[in-house]
């Protein structure tokens, strides 16, 4: 190569040298967007015609289908075990682990029945929600309702995460003999917590998948839905 071009091409390599050097690692990348906590509200209301409460379902479960791409953050929150509630009292969780509160009535001994929920992150493997059932009169309930993560079954269109929540004997048979229905039920997740959380947030939100089992498999359908807080 002749000296005069050697000149010319060294400063222009030293250049682009430089350039190089002061780019930002990534840059041209698109950031990835911030995750957000989100609230969740579950409604559901069984109506029956007046003397026909005895053939109200005994209920036995409740399912939540989570959507694609929201996912539950309560391993590396705050947590209270379920034994803590049912041996201590729920005045020894963490108050941090408590995650949100609702109402519900349940038709038992022939007799409507007001109850309190009080939702709690649980111990475990992965993310557990604990459901704090509590009712003084006609009969005494204190229970706690397990739900835990897994993959949907038979691969549920459209959702990500299944939260499964088998009821324990003490709320399907509060009374020797006699057995419970749910008839209503209002809770709030908050978005407070952070215990769902995505990256994405749809202008309205949205509508989440989850339903009441019965023992006699039938199956009653929650209103529920999630939005970004």
């Amino acid at each position: 190569m002749p000296r005069t071009r050697a000149r010319f091409c060294l400063p222009l390599l030293a250049l682009a040298l430089l350039a190089c050097a002061a780019a930002p690692a990534g840059a041209g990348a698109k950031a990835r967007p911030k995750e957000r906590s989100l609230d969740a509200n579950f409604t559901v209301r069984i109506a029956t015609a007046p003397g026909r409460e005895d053939y109200l379902p005994v209920t036995n479960s409740m399912t939540m289908w989570v959507p694609a791409g929201v996912r539950a953050a309560g391993e590396r929150m705050a947590k209270c075990a379920e034994t803590t509630i049912e041996q201590r009292g729920a005045a020894y969780c963490p108050k941090a682990s408590k995650v949100g509160t609702g109402v519900a009535k349940g038709y038992i001994y022939e007799t409507v029945e007001p109850m309190s929920v009080t939702l709690y992150n649980g111990t475990g493997r992965g993310s557990v929600l604990l459901a704090h059932i509590v009712g003084t009169a006609p009969v005494s309930i204190d229970a706690v309702v397990t739900g835990k993560i897994t993959k949907p079954k038979g691969g549920r269109y459209g959702y990500g995460q299944q939260l499964y929540f088998p009821f324990p004997p003490s709320l399907i048979y509060p009374v020797p003999g006699s057995t419970a229905s749910m008839i209503y039920m209002s809770a709030h997740l908050t978005g407070k917590s952070g215990w769902l959380r995505s990256r994405t947030c749809p202008p309205t939100g949205w509508s989440l998948g989850a339903e009441l089992g019965a023992a006699d498999g039938g199956i009653t359908h929650i209103d529920a839905d999630l939005r970004c807080v």
